[in-house]
Formats: C-alpha cells, sequence, structure tokens
C-alpha cells in the first residue's frame, strides 16, 4: 500500500483555531499533548546545497528557557513531501557533517555538503499546538499540529501564513482522508502549495541563486572587449565581496578559496586581454591583485594542510600517527595567527582604497568612447577596448594554446619542476580564458576537450601541490623544534611523511606525459584548430 504524506493547509490569522478543532470533535476523539514554543534555525551552505538536492535542514529548541529539558531537534525534510527524511536529537545547531553522530546521516550529509559548513539562514519562532486523534481503545489514528510563525528580525504585519499539518498514522489511512476532507470541504483551508522555507524566505528577500555566484552573464557576439571584461571583471568582484564576510568569519575554508579564485581570475584578465587599460592603471590593479593573493596565500597554505591532515596520519605507519599530532597543533595556532593578519589586510587603507578604485573603474562603461577622443599613445594603450571581443579573445586563447603545446612538448624526465609549473600557470590562463568567454566557443567537442584539459590541470595541480608540501613540510619541522613543539618521534613521523609524498610526487610525474599526450592527441587537436583558429582578417592588437 503506498503511504501517505502529510498534508498541510493555510490558516490565516482571520481564522479562529479553537473553530478548527471544535469541527473535528463532532467526529473524532481529540487530545490535546502539546502547547509549546519553539526557536526553528533553517540551516543550509552559503551555495544551498541541501536545497539544490530537495531538502530542508532545521534545528529546533523549545523556546522557554525554564524548560528542564532544552536539548534541540535536527531535522532534515524533503522539501516538497515534507517527508521527515532524519530526526537527531542535538545540544547544539550543527555546523559540519562531522557533527553529526549518526553513521548513516552523517554519510549523506558528507557527500551533500562535502567540507562546507551548514549556516543559519534564517530563524523562525513557532508556537504549536499538537492534538491526537484517538479511538476507544486509545490508539492514536491521526496527529495534527497547529503552528503559527513569528521571523525574526521581521515587521509584524510581514509573517508567514499559520499552517494546519494533518499527519497520518501506519494503519489509519481512513481517517486521515476523512480529516483532510474535512478541513477542505467544511472549514476550505486551501492546500499549502510551497514548503515553508520558501515562504519565509520570500519574507526575508532571500533567494537561493547560486547562479550568481557560478556562472557569468551571456557574452553576445556584439560586445566590445571592454563590455564583455567589464561584465566579466563586474562578476568576479561581487564573488569577492559575498565571500569576504565568511573567510573573514572562518565559516569554513571555501569562503577563502572561492574568493582566492576570484581574485586569481581577475588577475588573468588583467594579464591576458591586453590593451584594454591605459597602462598606468593596469600596473596598478595588477600590482595591487597581485598583494591580495599573496596576503590570502598563508591561510589558504594552512587550510589545506590542516584538511589533508587526516589523510595524512593515515600515510604513517601505525605506530607513528599519534606522533603527528603536535604538527596539527602546531598548523592551528599558525593559521590563528595568519588567519589575524589576513583580517588585517582586509581592514587596511591599501585594501579599502584598491576595492574603490576598482569599483570606479567597473562602474565606467563608456571606456572605449574615451579611448576614441584619447590621442597618442593613450589611444594605443587602450586599442582593444573597442575591439570586438570574440576577435581579441579569440587571438589570445589561440596564443596561450600554442604555448601550451610548446612548454608540454618541450618537458622531459630531466626537466626541473619548475617547468611543470610553468605549464600549469599556462593551462590554468588557457582555461581560464575559454570559461570567461565560453558564449563564443560551443559544441559538445570543445567540452570533451575541456574535460581532457581538466586531467592534465589535475595532474599538474597535485603535484606542483607535492612539491609546496615537501618543501615546506621541511621547513614545519624545523621551525617546531625552534619553537619546542617537536620530539625525536614527531619529527621522524613528518620525515616519513615527506618520504610517502616525495613518492606519489614520482609517480605523478610520471603520469604527466600520459595526460599531456591525451590531450594533443591529433583529434582533440583538430578542434581547437577549428575553433580557434584566427583569421588574417581579424588581427588585433597584441
Amino acid at each position: 500500500m503506498k503511504s501517505l504524506h502529510s498534508a498541510q493547509f493555510i490558516v490565516s490569522q482571520s481564522i479562529d483555531s479553537d473553530a478548527i478543532f471544535t469541527l473535528l470533535q463532532h467526529e473524532f476523539s481529540l487530545h490535546e499533548t502539546d502547547h509549546t514554543r519553539l526557536k526553528c534555525h533553517y540551516l543550509d551552505t552559503f551555495d544551498w546545497r541541501m536545497y539544490q538536492k530537495n531538502y530542508v535542514c532545521s534545528w529546533y529548541q523549545t523556546a522557554n528557557k525554564r524548560a528542564k529539558n532544552r536539548e534541540g531537534i535536527f531535522f532534515i525534510h524533503e522539501k516538497e513531501t515534507g517527508n521527515s527524511i532524519c530526526e537527531l536529537p542535538l545540544s547544539r545547531v550543527p555546523k559540519f557533517s562531522k557533527d553529526i553522530n549518526h553513521q548513516a546521516y552523517r554519510s549523506m550529509l558528507d557527500n551533500i555538503l562535502g567540507i562546507r559548513a551548514l549556516m543559519t539562514v534564517a530563524v523562525l519562532t513557532v508556537k504549536r499546538r499538537q492534538l491526537i486523534i484517538l479511538d476507544e481503545e486509545h490508539k492514536t489514528l491521526a496527529l495534527l499540529q497547529l503552528e503559527q510563525y513569528t521571523i525574526d528580525e521581521s515587521a509584524d504585519d510581514d509573517q508567514p501564513a499559520g499552517r494546519l499539518i494533518v499527519c497520518p498514522v501506519r494503519g489509519y489511512p481512513k481517517v486521515f482522508k476523512r480529516v483532510v476532507q474535512l478541513v477542505t470541504e467544511q472549514l476550505k483551508l486551501p492546500h499549502s502549495r510551497e514548503a515553508l522555507l520558501d515562504e519565509v524566505l520570500t519574507v526575508t528577500g532571500k533567494r537561493p541563486d547560486t547562479c550568481k555566484l557560478t556562472g557569468f552573464q551571456e557574452l553576445e557576439s556584439s560586445f566590445s572587449t571592454w563590455e564583455a571584461v567589464r561584465i566579466l571583471l563586474q562578476h568576479l568582484f561581487s564573488v569577492m565581496q559575498a565571500n569576504e564576510y565568511g573567510l573573514r568569519e572562518a565559516i569554513d575554508t571555501e569562503f577563502l578559496h572561492d574568493y582566492r579564485v576570484a581574485v586569481r581570475r581577475i588577475r588573468s584578465i588583467l594579464g591576458q586581454i591586453k590593451h584594454v587599460f591605459p597602462d598606468k592603471l593596469l600596473a596598478y590593479f595588477k600590482r595591487e591583485f597581485s598583494w591580495l593573493g599573496t596576503v590570502t596565500t598563508p591561510t589558504r597554505d594552512l587550510d589545506m594542510y590542516l584538511l589533508k591532515f587526516d589523510g595524512y596520519i593515515q600515510a604513517l605507519p601505525d605506530d607513528l600517527q599519534q606522533h603527528l599530532e603536535m604538527f596539527r597543533l602546531f598548523l592551528q595556532r599558525h593559521w590563528k595567527i595568519e588567519h589575524a593578519r589576513l583580517c588585517r589586510a582586509l581592514d587596511s587603507k591599501r585594501y579599502q582604497k584598491l576595492t574603490s578604485e576598482w569599483q570606479k573603474i567597473l562602474a565606467n562603461a563608456d571606456m572605449p568612447l574615451q579611448r576614441e577622443m584619447s590621442t597618442g599613445s593613450q589611444a594605443q594603450e587602450t586599442c582593444n577596448a573597442a575591439e570586438p571581443a570574440r576577435i581579441v579573445a579569440r587571438q589570445r586563447i589561440w596564443k596561450l594554446y600554442k604555448r601550451i603545446l610548446k612548454e608540454g612538448g618541450s618537458i622531459t624526465p630531466q626537466s626541473h619542476d619548475e617547468d611543470l609549473h610553468e605549464l600549469r600557470k599556462s593551462c590554468k590562463k588557457f582555461r581560464y580564458l575559454i570559461e570567461f568567454f565560453q558564449d563564443y566557443y560551443v559544441g559538445k567537442s570543445m567540452k570533451q576537450l575541456l574535460k581532457t584539459l581538466k586531467q592534465l590541470q589535475d595532474n599538474l595541480g597535485d603535484f606542483q601541490d607535492l612539491c609546496v608540501q615537501i618543501e615546506q613540510l621541511n621547513g614545519f619541522a624545523e621551525q617546531m623544534q625552534q619553537e619546542g613543539l617537536a620530539d625525536t618521534k614527531t619529527i621522524m613521523a613528518m620525515g616519513v611523511l615527506v618520504e610517502r609524498l616525495n613518492e606519489r610526487k614520482t609517480a605523478l610525474r610520471a603520469e604527466f606525459r600520459r595526460q599531456f599526450e591525451s590531450f594533443i592527441q591529433p583529434e582533440k587537436k583538430a578542434v581547437f584548430v577549428e575553433a580557434l583558429r584566427v583569421q588574417q582578417h581579424e588581427g588585433v592588437t597584441e
């Protein structure tokens, strides 16, 4: 038999709640079991991962501070049906999947959240009356909940409507259907057409729109280079701004990561799309965004060590694993120091000047017109600003592609590690530009080609990460000894860890050639050549 979902009805403020129960008492035996006031925290990640998977995540706690038991309950519901997936007692609002002590639910959350933290997206006060329908033998036939809601920090006249929730009990479907019939036909209460969370988000003006953080505005073929670049830079700056609060508060490591990626992409545009900004202005912004990349690096590096730490432990023999814990404490201590330095940098006059000047530039929609009124060297400095973006971008992407072929083709087993690092940087710039201007390069072949490029980048990225880790781990060991934080066993454990990382580095170096050859296969190369070839009549200034 198909299971029944709970039914939810809208109850406006003008409806007398007692009248609802009076009607039902004519036909059923009703008993009130609870009359309470609750505080509900709706939870999701910054990028709304639970919502995107059609789940509603919440944590309820009684709002009565005098209550003896104030332990909260953590819920996961299906957004569309309201069906409960998870109900667990938790003393506090969970932040990460690791805070859930139930293995199956923790695994479920881990698959959805990854390393992202749950954040409170709305706080709701719930006044709830709960009644049960009993038969003559005092068996529960159905459950009724009448709820009224108040959104914290929202005007009294701008609140969600109340709800009557009718919950079925297994084995008594006829009672459930009869209650729903009475509520629908006699009380004429309308069914709720949307999840309560959606109504709360509407009232608060919040929308789970992740596109504004992940996708670029479509670039039209008629756009000038400045028009296209301005749109891209505005988007990337908005990503920086959206992530700044989270990185300051250290909510999770992805805020700093996404902030740094936005900075890196801005730097890529400034460096790769030539002759759009006046030289003096370009030099200033390239220098300042480079500084921003530098001041965020130490905290990000320490984030990565802490994220990888469990893997480091597993790489060691059992008898050495416990001796690595002093290294974890060292990393945590220095992370606090570096994060404080980062926050001071973001509070500095230098940063405020950078963001202020950047906003002024992005607000200027008339740079091509200003260039046309310029003369001499200044006009030459911005000569590509008014050129078609699709042509300027294609020329630059084509040039980067040829650089990748040259750099990758010259790498041999005897090449220095730095040569692979330079190729990695070229690949990253190349991929960024294709992603920026992807509207000009469509088709499944190009997408498949980018997948191959991603695999090559992963190989080069992992290799470079290991190069850095091996060098820094040796430095950390010396620093820990100087600070009196490492005994002989800890240094030995770190030495073994470096050996394991070196083994992995050697394997990745051997894998590089296969990945590169896959990337430059003739049929894949032909797709790039066809898509990116620059015609003679499309010449622009490099």
